[in-house]
């Protein structure tokens, strides 16, 4: 059974198409801002007060567990310096955007 579409629907989509074409910079402008936002609502979560409390349980929680040998020493360690790698991230960033002289925002934790 073949399904046809109205002459509605297509005008629905030409009249669409025809807004995206003539205002492509408003377009484009709040798509990007809508993904920066969105990028740093993630990054102010898991370097902020959120991100910092969970990390510190699951430092405790797999401190524990090593201690008790329920959890490799190593596989500690490693979690610990991925902690770090996190909220250092912004810094490093930051120290490479500068030595190529990149002069972006980042985001304000």
């Amino acid at each position: 059974m073949i399904k046809t579409f109205s002459s509605k629907r297509y005008a629905l989509v030409a009249a669409l198409a025809a807004l995206v074409v003539m205002l492509p910079d408003m377009a484009a402008a709040s798509a990007t801002a809508g993904l920066e936002n969105g990028v740093c609502t993630i990054v102010n979560l898991l370097t902020g007060k959120i991100g910092r409390t969970i990390a510190t349980v699951g430092i405790i929680f797999l401190g524990i567990g090593a201690f008790f040998g329920k959890v490799n020493w190593g596989l500690a360690i490693i979690v610990s310096i991925g902690v770090m790698g996190i909220f250092g991230a912004a810094a490093i960033a930051s120290q490479l955007g500068s030595s190529v002289g990149s002069s972006g925002d980042t985001c304000s934790v």
